[in-house]
C-alpha cells in the first residue's frame, strides 16, 4: 500500500467517520499490498526463529503432505494427519468433500517421513481427531465419526457415526478436537445442536453453544462449561485447556453438573482465561500482521491449536508449557502454567519474544502434538490466506485466492537442544499397558490409561493398586483414575491418596471421595483435607461436600467459608454446595467474632452472595432466621447491610408459589411469619445513606451502606450519590456508587456520572461508560456532553464508537458522526497532512534511535530502553507507518483509561500531573515522567481531576523535522 493510499484509508476527509474507522478493519488496510511468493520447505525452515535452547527440524513436506492442521499418534505410535483441504470454502458445487486423513511413516528411521497412506478421504470438513478404540475419533462438521482399519492395509474400512446433529458456526468453529480426559470422559470443542448418539439415534438432546463431552463406555453425553474454538488439550495433571481466536488459553472452572447443584446461585463465568486475552494477549511477530483489524496487530487474533506438552524432555518449565499457534502472526507462543493457585496463571516463557516466529508470510502454524518419542510436532498448513471469507467484507474476500497453497504443507519436529529421545515400543498386552503408567512420558501414560479403560482390563486391578505407592506422582494419579475407569476404586484407595504428597493427587482424591460419603473413613479423610495447605485441595473439599447434608459437613463448609470465602472464585464453588444451607453457613460466619468484627470487600461479597441464595430460594424459615440474625445487637453494620443487599438481589429470582417477590414488596407486605423478624432489617435500611457518607466509618461499612441505596427511591438518594463520586472519595467508594446507580436503574443516573466525570479514577471509568451507553437516553446525554467539551470522545473504545456510528437511532448516528470524524482529530489534520511527506522519505533507523532517546524515551520504553510511563512501544512494528505517524502527531485521538493524565492539587498548593498507577482507600500512587512515582495521601488531596488527554502532549512536530520523523518511524517500525 502506498503512503497516499494508506493516508486515504486512515484519514479519509471525504469519508464518513464510520468509513474512516472501518478502513482499518476487514482487511482493507492490507488487501492491496503485494504478497511474497511461497518458499521451498528448506527456505521456509531458514526463516524460522526458535527460542534459544530448542531445535526445529523438518519432518514432512509436500508432496507427502498438504494442508496439515492436526496430528495424532495411535497405540502403535503411528502418525496420522488431517489434511483440511475443505478449508475455507469447500469444494466446487457438486464436488466431493476435500478433507483427508493420512498416515505418515518414517520407514528408514532417519527422522524424516518418507511414506504416505491415505487412511480416509472425502471427509466433509473434517479437521481434528484422536486415537480411539483401535481407530480414530474424528470431528467432521456435524458429526463425530469413528474410522478404523480392520485389515491392516492402512485404509479405514469402518466409517460409522458416533454422534450426529451438531450445528457448525463456520469451518473454524465446529465439533472437534476430541481429547481423552484424565477422568475417562472424552472432551470436544463446540457442541451445540440437536444431538443423538449411535446408541439411541432416534432420541435427540438439545445442547447449547458450549463444549461437549461423552462417556466412552456408555456414550452418555452432555455439555461442558466453556466454548472452545480450534484448540483443546489435557496437560499431564489432567487439566483441560482450550482457546478462541482472542483467548489463547482458557480452562473450565465449574462444569455444568457442579453448577446444577445449586440453581439459586449464579456463576457468571464458569471458565476463565489462564493467559492474557484480547488486547492484552501480546505476540511479537517478525513481520506485519495482516489481521482482520489493525487494532488486533501485536495480539492474538487467530489463536488455535492450544497444546500442553506432556512429554519427558527438557526442564520442568518445558514440561509445564502450553503452546498456542497464531497463524495470522506466523508464530507459536509458549507459556508456563502455574497450576498451584486456585486459578491457574500462564506466564510467557520469554517476555518479548515468542517460542517460534517466521518471516515467511505463508507459514501458518495450526496445531501441535506430543509424540510417543517425547518430541513436539507442529502442523504448518502453509497457506497464503487462512482468514475465513465470513469475517471479511465481500469486496475484500473476492480479491483473495483462497486456494493458494493448498498443494503445500509442512510438519516440524521440535526438541530441547541436546535431548535424547526414546524409541516407542507398543504394548502387546494389558500388563504392558500397565507398565506405560510407570513411564515419565505423559503421552505414554495417557495411552496406557486409555487402553486399560477401553478394554475394561479388570484383571490388572491388583497391579494398578500397587502403583498408588509409586514414587512418581503422575503414575499414582493415572493409576487412581484408571481404577476409577474400571469401576474398581475402593474407599481405601481414596483414603490413601488423600494423604498424598502431591497436590494434584490430593485434589483427585478429594473429588472422588465426594461419591463415598457412606464410608465413614473416606468422609473423615475428605473433611481432614479442609485444613490442607493448598487452596485447590480445600476448594475441591467444598465441592465434594455438596451431597453430604450432615451437620459435620455444614460445619466444614462454614470453616472453609471463614478461611477462603473472601476469594470470589472460591465462593463461587463453595456456594454450589449450599443450596439448602446458605442461611446456616451465613449464621455460622456471623457467630464468629473475628469474621464479624472487620469487614473487607471479599467478606461483604461472600455475605451478599449467601444471602442472595436465601432470597432466591425463598424459604420462609430460612428467611426468618437471616432476618433474626440481622436484628441481633451489635455495632457492626457492614455484614447486615451486605446481607440485606444480597436478599434484595435474590428475591426477584424467586419462582415459587408466592409469585414474584422483591425486597421493597417484602418490606411493604411481609408474610405473617416474617413480620416480627424484620425490625432490624428496616433499621439498617433506613441508616444506609448516613453510613455511606460517614467518612469516620470503615470503607467496608460505607460500601455496604452504598449497596443498600440501590434499593431506595432515586430522588431520596440523589444527593448522596453525587457526593460519593467526588474526587476525594476512595476508588472503592466510587466503584460501589456506580454499581448502586446501575442497580437502581434510574435514567437520571447518567446525569450524575457525567457531572462528576472529570473526578472519576481510571479504574471506574470503564464501568461508568458501560452504564452511560446502556440506554438510548443516557447515550444521548453522553454524546451531548462530548459535544460540549465536558467529556473527551477518546474515552470510548473504537468498538464503542462503531456501535454508536451504527446505532438504530438516526439522531444518535448523526451526532456520533460529528464527534468521531476520523482517525485524526480536526485540530491536528493540517499537521498530519504536512508530515505525510515523511512517509516517502528514505529513512535512517540509526538516526531514528537518537530521535527516540531525545524526544520519546522519558515516557516510553522500546526493547528495554527508556521509561515506561506511557505504553511500551516494543511491539509497534505491527502497526503501519501511517498509523504510527497519526499516533505520534495526534496522541489524544484515542486515550486508553490507564493512560489518562490526572492533575492533583494538594492542600499545600502543589500541582502534580501523571498517570494513576494504583489507588487505595488511603492513598493515590501517581506515575510521572521518567518513571518516577509518588504516593499522595488522601488527606493531602485538595482536588483530583482527569485531563482527558494523553500524557504525551500535542505539538511534537516542533521538535522533529520531516526527515527526523521518517527516521523515527523507521526505528519504531523496522528495527
Amino acid at each position: 500500500m502506498t503512503a497516499s493510499s494508506a493516508d486515504s484509508a486512515e484519514q479519509g476527509e471525504a469519508k464518513s467517520a464510520l468509513e474512516a474507522i472501518e478502513s482499518n478493519r476487514g482487511g482493507r488496510h492490507w488487501v492491496e499490498q503485494e504478497t511474497a511468493p511461497p518458499k521451498s520447505p528448506t527456505e521456509s525452515l531458514e526463516t524460522i526463529e526458535i527460542e534459544p535452547g530448542y531445535e526445529i527440524a523438518l519432518f514432512a513436506a509436500e508432496p507427502l503432505i498438504h494442508d496439515p492442521v492436526a496430528i495424532c499418534f495411535d497405540r502403535h505410535g503411528d502418525m496420522y494427519v488431517v489434511e483440511y483441504s475443505d478449508y475455507p470454502i469447500g469444494p466446487e458445487e457438486g464436488g466431493d468433500p476435500l478433507s483427508k486423513i493420512v498416515m505418515l511413516e518414517d520407514s528408514d528411521g532417519d527422522g524424516v517421513a518418507d511414506r504416505r497412506h491415505v487412511f480416509a478421504d472425502k471427509l466433509d470438513f473434517a479437521h481434528s481427531m484422536m486415537a480411539y478404540r483401535g481407530g480414530l475419533l474424528v470431528g467432521a462438521k456435524t458429526k463425530v465419526l469413528f474410522l478404523e482399519d480392520t485389515d491392516g492395509d492402512h485404509v479405514a474400512d469402518v466409517n460409522e457415526t458416533v454422534f450426529d446433529g451438531f450445528t457448525p458456526a463456520h469451518p473454524q468453529m465446529q465439533i472437534g478436537n476430541p481429547r481423552w480426559g484424565i477422568d475417562n470422559w472424552v472432551y470436544l470443542n463446540y457442541g451445540p445442536g440437536e444431538v443423538a448418539s449411535k446408541r439411541d439415534p432416534d432420541s435427540t438432546v438439545t445442547l447449547p453453544r458450549k463444549d461437549f463431552r461423552f462417556n466412552p463406555q456408555t456414550l452418555e453425553f452432555e455439555s461442558d462449561s466453556g466454548m472452545g474454538q480450534f484448540g483443546n488439550t489435557v496437560d499431564r495433571w489432567g487439566h483441560r485447556f482450550y482457546c478462541t481466536n482472542r483467548n489463547p488459553i482458557i480452562t473450565t472452572f465449574l462444569p455444568p453438573n457442579v453448577l446444577a447443584r445449586n440453581p439459586f446461585h449464579i456463576v457468571s463465568a464458569p471458565y476463565y482465561d489462564v493467559a492474557p486475552s484480547g488486547g492484552q494477549s501480546e505476540v511479537f511477530p517478525l513481520v506485519e500482521m495482516k489481521s482482520n483489524y489493525l487494532s488486533h496487530a501485536g495480539t492474538h487474533t487467530s489463536a488455535c491449536g492450544t497444546t500442553a506438552y506432556t512429554g519427558d524432555l527438557g526442564d520442568e518449565s518445558f514440561r509445564n508449557s502450553v503452546f498456542v499457534c497464531e497463524p495470522i502472526g506466523h508464530l507459536v507462543t509458549r507459556s508456563i502454567v502455574d497450576s498451584a493457585p486456585l486459578k491457574f496463571i500462564a506466564k510467557r516463557a520469554q517476555e518479548k519474544r515468542d517460542f517460534i516466529a517466521s518471516t515467511d508470510t505463508w507459514f501458518r502454524p495450526s496445531s501441535l502434538a506430543t509424540g510417543p518419542d517425547g518430541a513436539l510436532y507442529l502442523a504448518d498448513m502453509y497457506r497464503l490466506w487462512v482468514e475465513h471469507p465470513k469475517f471479511l467484507p465481500p469486496e475484500i474476500a473476492a480479491k483473495l485466492d483462497w486456494r493458494a497453497g493448498d498443494d503445500r504443507g509442512r510438519i516440524y519436529r521440535i526438541v530441547p537442544t541436546g535431548s535424547v529421545t526414546r524409541t516407542f515400543t507398543p504394548p502387546e498386552s494389558e500388563s504392558e499397558s500397565v507398565d506405560l503408567l510407570k513411564d515419565d512420558n505423559g503421552w505414554r501414560q495417557f495411552l496406557g490409561q486409555r487402553l486399560l479403560v477401553e478394554q475394561q482390563a479388570t484383571g490388572q486391578v491388583a497391579e494398578l493398586r500397587k502403583l498408588l505407592a509409586s514414587p512418581s506422582s503422575t503414575t499414582r494419579l493415572h493409576a487412581l483414575w484408571t481404577l476409577h475407569g474400571l469401576s474398581a476404586l475402593k474407599p481405601a484407595d481414596v483414603r490413601q491418596m488423600c494423604g498424598d504428597a502431591n497436590l494434584h493427587c490430593r485434589v483427585a482424591a478429594a473429588k472422588l471421595a465426594g461419591s463415598m460419603s457412606e464410608d465413614d473413613a473416606a468422609e473423615n479423610a475428605l473433611i481432614a483435607l479442609a485444613d490442607d495447605s493448598n487452596i485447590q485441595v480445600r476448594f475441591q473439599v467444598a465441592l465434594s461436600l455438596s451431597a453430604n447434608d450432615s451437620q459435620r459437613a455444614t460445619a466444614t463448609l462454614i470453616q472453609l467459608a471463614r478461611r477462603d470465602g473472601h476469594d470470589s472464585a472460591f465462593a463461587d464453588g463453595l456456594l454450589t454446595s449450599t443450596k439448602q444451607r446458605s442461611g446456616a453457613v451465613l449464621t455460622g460466619l456471623i457467630d464468629d467474632d473475628a469474621f464479624r468484627d472487620s469487614g473487607t470487600d471479599g467478606k461483604m461479597d461472600l455475605v451478599r452472595r449467601l444471602a442472595a441464595v436465601v432470597g432466591a430460594r425463598g424459604d420462609l424459615d430460612e428467611l426468618e432466621s437471616v432476618f433474626q440474625l440481622i436484628g441481633r445487637d451489635g455495632d457492626q453494620n457492614w455484614w447486615r447491610a451486605a446481607a440485606i443487599a444480597g436478599i434484595g438481589d435474590g428475591l426477584p429470582r424467586y419462582r415459587g408459589e408466592r409469585g414474584r417477590m422483591s425486597l421493597a414488596g417484602l418490606i411493604a407486605k411481609p408474610p405473617a411469619q416474617l413480620v416480627d423478624s424484620m425490625d432490624g432489617l428496616k433499621a439498617v435500611f433506613d441508616q444506609s445513606g448516613v453510613i455511606a457518607t460517614d467518612t469516620e466509618r470503615s470503607v467496608a461499612d460505607r460500601v455496604a451502606g452504598i449497596e443498600l441505596m440501590a434499593y431506595q427511591p432515586f430522588d431520596a438518594a440523589v444527593d448522596t450519590f453525587h457526593a460519593l463520586l467526588s474526587s476525594d472519595q476512595a476508588v472503592q467508594i466510587q466503584s460501589a456508587c456506580i454499581e448502586a446507580l446501575q442497580r437502581n436503574g434510574s435514567p437520571a443516573a447518567a446525569e450524575i456520572i457525567l457531572d462528576r466525570w472529570s473526578q472519576l479514577g481510571p479504574s471506574v471509568r470503564g464501568t461508568a461508560i458501560a452504564l452511560l451507553l446502556r440506554r438510548t437516553e443516557s447515550t444521548r446525554l453522553t454524546l451531548a456532553a462530548m459535544s460540549q467539551g465536558k467529556m473527551n470522545p477518546s474515552a470510548l473504545s473504537i468498538d464503542q464508537r462503531v456501535r454508536l456510528l451504527k446505532h438504530a437511532d438516526e439522531a444518535l448516528r448523526e451526532e456520533a458522526t460529528k464527534l468521531f470524524g476520523g482517525v485524526v482529530s480536526p485540530n491536528r489534520q493540517k499537521v498530519a497532512k504536512d508530515y505525510e511527506g515523511a512517509l516517502a522519505m528514505k529513512p535512517d533507523a540509526a538516526h531514528g534511535q537518537e530521535v527516540f532517546k531525545r524526544v520519546c524515551a522519558s515516557c516510553h520504553r522500546i526493547s528495554g530502553e527508556g521509561h515506561e510511563t506511557g505504553p511500551d512501544l516494543t511491539d509497534v512494528r505491527n502497526r503501519s507507518k501511517p498509523a504510527l505517524l497519526y499516533d505520534i502527531l495526534d496522541p489524544n485521538s484515542k486515550v486508553e483509561p490507564r493512560f489518562t493524565a490526572y492533575s492533583i492539587l494538594t492542600v499545600d498548593g502543589s500541582v502534580l500531573t501523571g498517570l494513576i498507577e494504583s489507588e487505595t482507600s488511603e492513598a493515590v500512587i501517581l506515575k510521572m515522567a521518567e518513571g518516577k512515582t509518588k504516593a499522595i495521601g488522601r488527606a493531602e488531596i485538595e482536588q483530583m481531576k482527569a485531563s482527558d488527554v494523553s500524557l504525551m502532549p500535542e505539538g511534537i512536530e516542533k521538535d522533529i523535522t520531516l526527515q527526523q520523523m521518517a527516521d523515527l518511524l523507521a526505528y519504531l517500525k523496522d528495527r
